[in-house]
């Protein structure tokens, strides 16, 4: 005989299901310096795995508070996971953590089942302290103004309580008696509150 067609083919078609990607969340102590973020696969798989990545801002800054950061993620065949940093700039204010988040898209040769992580800048500055000025004010139907002052600015608003009380005056004759809630806005470093003070003939 002759052969005709030498050649046959097995081709071995593929059932496996495409493994799935998430990503993790990172918590980061204010410092300057790199949030890591690692995007995991569900199991390895036999061919190079790539994700897309971007950030976002949450109640944080990019610019100020990190580095916004985008790209591509590629998992190669047979591992698990891979990574990528976030630049975090460290300052000296006192303020609530801050997020932002990292979110997967366009997958190729996996799916996602985790697409968003999040980054909590973790504040390690301490409370500024308060103080409060005393003020001479010459006997006139007026207002003497007290001055709260911070040790230096916070990034949250703060607030105190302040309530004057009798120590050889009486309130409601030589002055009128004051209480209430002082707030210094963040970034800012003082304010102000009033205290109404009354005019005799007495020597």
């Amino acid at each position: 005989a002759t052969i005709s067609d030498a050649t046959g083919t097995l081709t071995i078609v593929d059932d496996d299901a495409a493994p799935s990607l998430s990503i993790n969340d990172v918590n980061f102590t204010e410092a300057t310096g790199n949030a890591t973020f690692t995007v995991t696969l569900s199991e390895a798989s036999g061919q190079d795995v790539t994700v897309d990545y971007a950030s976002s801002d949450v109640n944080t800054t990019a610019g100020t508070d990190y580095t916004g950061v985008s790209g591509t993620v590629t998992i190669l065949a047979g591992a698990t996971s891979a990574t990528f940093n976030v630049p975090v700039s460290e300052d000296t204010l006192d303020e609530e953590n801050e997020t932002a988040t990292m979110t997967l898209s366009s997958p190729t040769n996996a799916t996602i089942s985790d697409a968003t992580g999040t980054l909590t800048i973790v504040d390690d500055d301490a409370a500024p302290s308060l103080s409060i000025n005393d003020v001479n004010f010459t006997e006139a139907t007026g207002n003497a103004t007290f001055t709260v002052t911070l040790s230096e600015a916070s990034g949250q608003d703060v607030t105190v309580d302040y309530a004057s009380s009798d120590v050889n005056t009486t309130a409601g004759s030589d002055y009128t008696a004051a209480s209430g809630t002082v707030t210094i806005l963040a970034g800012a470093t003082s304010a102000t509150f009033n205290v109404p003070v009354s005019e005799d003939t007495l020597d």
